[in-house]
């Protein structure tokens, strides 16, 4: 099974330099809770409401996420039998995912004042994960010793632009996808501000996006050699602080690994 999660979160140059605070949040299930995962939501803007908004919206995604796991298990047989793995379009399914976000959420949006933010969800047990995402947060999986990018950032008109999980959040802007758990040897999850660093274009396609296969091996190697606790935090935000990688964006900077 995928361990617990390490992680690292850098506040980005551009938030320093303007004494901004990170609006970057991260949430990682208890390492006692039922289910393993993780949240990342990334606030729009410099604001300390935007950085409180994410926060506050990181418990409530992982909660609605628990919810659709619960429906998604009871079909598991099936899921199973048939192969399954690749993106969930039910419209149904999607709707109860953004109605029990809403509903859980409610009242942390009125404390800290609701704001604009992407989401990446991402939960498991021995047997099914499964994925939300709103934006352009990324995952990685590795399976079969290669890393696969499930689904490609959510992008607009230009590169700068996405979509957010807010009160009237569109279906089509949600994206669901599971596999089946046991088939990933390790995930890596992170925010926008890494996106150069660990996406690049395809050689004959340059519209479409790749893993960068040489870093996340990095970064995958360095946890299982560390047993993801023995120093490897430390390790993993002076990574991501590094000039190379500060050159690629000064935005927020969050990361989540997991591996066997």
């Amino acid at each position: 099974m995928l361990r617990r999660c390490s992680s690292a979160v850098i506040r980005g140059e551009r938030h320093s330099a303007r004494d901004e605070p990170c609006c970057d949040a991260l949430w990682i299930a208890p390492r006692r809770a039922p289910l393993a995962g993780f949240v990342i939501c990334d606030g729009a803007g410099g604001t300390p409401a935007v950085a409180r908004a994410a926060a506050a919206a990181c418990r409530s995604g992982f909660q609605a996420l628990q919810l659709l796991h619960r429906q998604l298990r009871r079909r598991l047989a099936c899921v199973e039998a048939a192969g399954l793995a690749g993106p969930l379009d039910s419209p149904a399914l999607k709707q109860r995912f953004l109605a029990a976000f809403r509903h859980r959420g409610a009242a942390a949006a009125r404390r800290s004042g609701g704001a604009d933010h992407t989401l990446l969800a991402c939960l498991w047990d021995r047997q099914l994960l499964l994925v939300a995402r709103v934006g352009d947060c990324s995952l990685l999986l590795r399976q079969g010793g290669r890393w696969q990018l499930p689904l490609p950032p959510a992008h607009g008109t230009y590169a700068n632009e996405t979509c957010f999980l807010r009160p009237g959040t569109p279906t089509a802007d949600l994206a669901l996808w599971c596999t089946a758990a046991p088939a990933v040897e390790a995930l890596i999850g992170f925010s926008d501000g890494l996106e150069a660093a660990f996406l690049a274009p395809r050689p004959a396609q340059p519209q479409q996006l790749q893993p960068n296969q040489q870093l996340a091996e990095l970064v995958h190697n360095e946890h299982r050699r560390r047993r993801g606790w023995r120093g490897y935090r430390p390790w993993l935000e002076r990574s991501l602080a590094e000039p190379a990688i500060a050159a690629l964006s000064d935005d927020d900077r969050s990361l989540v690994i997991s591996s066997r």
